[in-house]
């Protein structure tokens, strides 16, 4: 009778146990979130002002530094003995201080500093609060779509990049509230539910494939070919479907087999154009959710957990194989090999994690976290609607015209800071009709995650138009107009030496005819002569169409160079020479960045604005159309 009754008495406090988990586990699963939110935009800042400051050509010692600030996580048993046992208190200080000295410092190798601090505290938390507490691997998810909703509140860009009073004052808010949760979760005496250290191995290539694809604003635009709302609800909806399917998928072995043949289709899909593109967002989406849920949690829960040491070297080895991986994806400017391989590996790790049997309470966490998603989602799409972006006129009013064309160096000044709000003011001064952009980036890690064609867009009130260089399609050219294009084109080079490279042609509406306007941007490494020989004759073949024209961009090739005679051989006028504005325009004093025009353009006027928002000057000519 007694052994009965302890059974009984048992079973009923895990009944309670179970009953009260929904109550006694979010703070748990919102800590989780919350480190996930702070420590992903910690990642941003990092990787991409390292890239500046190091220098993208030096390449080794880029990857030594990215591997030793992602492998941060080897020293959670350090921490804990240094601080006495108190590694998440540490942690947890560490980060937010770091994050709050993200949103007030401007020196990028101060930024660095900070990032990197950043980066290791919220691995340093993740060790404790998943080790421990199992069910709160559900936290990432939801910290991965509250990420999601608050670039998509701010035209993509990140909460550390240009922060004013609104990014401090969510910032704030975000530490606060991660405080307290971290407060509470720590306060909390229930029982702990003790797991493997696989799962943690599996976290480095999961967060390699958020960055690229599952929650890529840029990457869902540019593939669907749809506004910043649409395609952040496509990422959204990926994740919500997930979620909500997710007691149904992780009952039986199929489940692992459905998910992982969804997720391959979805990668896949992804990569295409319009409503594939946007199935295959959906179906990625929904397979990363499943697959990091399963390893967030540890599916087999065992009897005895894994050391902390364990655990730490786990997630430190998941993170170098993130960063080996984005390394190769990066330095071949957007391999998509490399998000299979990192597909690969989530699904394996999930197949050997596929829980036998999750923690009791798990899926009844389920309906919080998906009404947790589904908020603060909702909220930026309202605070989305209520923005007024005014829509320029349909043509041209006028035959005058002024052209800009700029090489943003995707954001960065001169100073190796990151700073669009620069770039947008220097093109606003100009009060140009047609710019011609080079260097853009649309969701590349290594240069801040922003769509900033979107961004720049919106900012400007122009229309954008898209020419894809990097085999993602999320590098390249753009060309921003007042008038909406009647016709657009791409091309990307054939040859290469350095990053693929291309270029893009818009024909517009003016009172006297259409006018084709292109921007591109040729190889960059000096000797590269023949390369861009090479890329001008695929350009001019692309572009023989195109009259009148005016083609501008960074050509890398002196004035005297064998580039610009071939050029002109063509027929092209260099307009800003014409009118004497020859003034250097690269960061190391040379004329690289050209404004041509074809016969029936009369050239006006013309200047090169001394402008430090970039490491190159913007040229600017007023051009008219006979």
């Amino acid at each position: 009778m007694t052994g009965s009754t302890g059974r009984t008495a048992t079973k009923a406090s895990r009944s309670r146990a179970a009953g009260s988990a929904p109550d006694a586990m979010l703070w748990s699963v919102l800590a989780v979130a919350l480190v996930t939110v702070l420590g992903l935009e910690s990642v941003r800042v990092f990787v991409s002002d390292t890239v500046f400051v190091i220098d993208q050509s030096r390449r080794t010692l880029l990857l030594l530094v990215m591997a030793g600030a992602f492998a941060s996580p080897v020293l959670v048993p350090i921490v804990g003995r240094l601080s006495g046992g108190r590694a998440l208190v540490v942690a947890a200080v560490l980060l937010g201080l770091a994050r709050v000295g993200l949103q007030f410092v401007p020196w990028p190798i101060a930024r660095v500093v900070l990032a990197g601090l950043g980066l290791a505290a919220a691995g340093w938390l993740l060790v404790p609060l998943l080790r421990w507490r199992a069910r709160a691997g559900l936290g990432l998810v939801l910290g991965a779509v509250l990420d999601l909703a608050i670039r998509t509140a701010r035209d993509t860009l990140d909460l550390p990049w240009m922060p004013g009073l609104g990014s401090h004052l969510v910032t704030g808010f975000l530490v606060l509230a991660l405080m307290v949760s971290l407060f509470l979760v720590v306060s909390d005496r229930g029982p702990q539910e003790p797991r493997g250290a696989l799962g943690f191995l599996a976290l480095g290539p999961a967060f390699g494939l958020l960055h690229l694809v599952v929650t890529n604003l840029g990457f869902a635009s540019v593939h669907t070919g749809w506004s910043l709302v649409r395609a952040s609800t496509v990422l959204f909806a990926g994740a919500l479907l997930a979620v909500l399917l997710l007691p149904l998928v992780v009952r039986h072995w199929s489940g692992w087999v459905a998910t992982v043949l969804a997720g391959g289709l979805g990668f896949w899909l992804a990569g295409g154009s319009g409503w594939s593109a946007a199935l295959g967002v959906v179906l990625a989406g929904a397979s990363w959710t499943v697959l990091v849920t399963t390893c967030g949690i540890g599916g087999r829960v065992l009897r005895r957990p894994a050391g902390s040491g364990r655990v730490a070297l786990a997630l430190a080895a998941g993170q170098l194989i993130q960063v080996a991986l984005l390394f190769r994806y990066y330095t071949q400017t957007g391999d998509r090999i490399v998000v299979f391989g990192l597909l690969g590996i989530l699904a394996l790790l999930a197949a050997l994690d596929w829980p036998r049997a999750w923690p009791a309470g798990t899926l009844a966490l389920v309906p919080h976290v998906a009404l947790g998603m589904a908020l603060p989602f909702a909220g930026a799409i309202v605070w989305q609607a209520l923005q007024s972006h005014e829509r320029p006129p349909a043509a041209l009013p006028r035959n005058e015209l002024i052209v800009v064309t700029y090489n943003i160096q995707s954001g960065y000044d001169g100073r190796d800071r990151w700073n669009l709000e620069a770039t947008a003011r220097v093109i606003e001064s100009a009060q140009a009709d047609v710019v011609l952009l080079q260097e853009v980036s649309r969701g590349w890690l290594v240069t801040s995650s922003a769509d900033q064609l979107v961004w720049l867009a919106r900012r400007l009130g122009m229309h954008a138009s898209w020419g894809p260089a990097s085999e993602d399609g999320l590098w390249g050219n753009a060309v921003l107009t007042r008038s909406r294009p009647l016709e657009t084109r791409t091309v990307r080079f054939g040859r290469t030496q350095n990053l693929r490279r291309g270029a893009v042609a818009v024909r517009l509406a003016t009172p006297t005819g259409s006018l084709c306007v292109a921007s591109t941007h040729l190889d960059d490494p000096r000797p590269a002569t023949e390369v861009r020989l090479a890329q001008i004759e695929e350009l001019l073949a692309f572009l023989e169409a195109c009259r009148p024209l005016v083609l501008g961009g960074d050509f890398n090739a002196d004035p005297e160079s064998p580039e610009i005679a071939a050029l002109r051989e063509r027929g092209l006028i260099d307009a800003a020479a014409t009118i004497g504005a020859t003034a250097s325009t690269s960061a190391d004093q040379r004329r690289i960045d050209y404004v041509f025009v074809s016969e029936g353009i009369e050239i006006l006027a013309g200047r090169v604005p001394t402008a430090t928002a970039s490491d190159h000057r913007p040229v600017l000519v007023r051009l008219v159309v006979r």
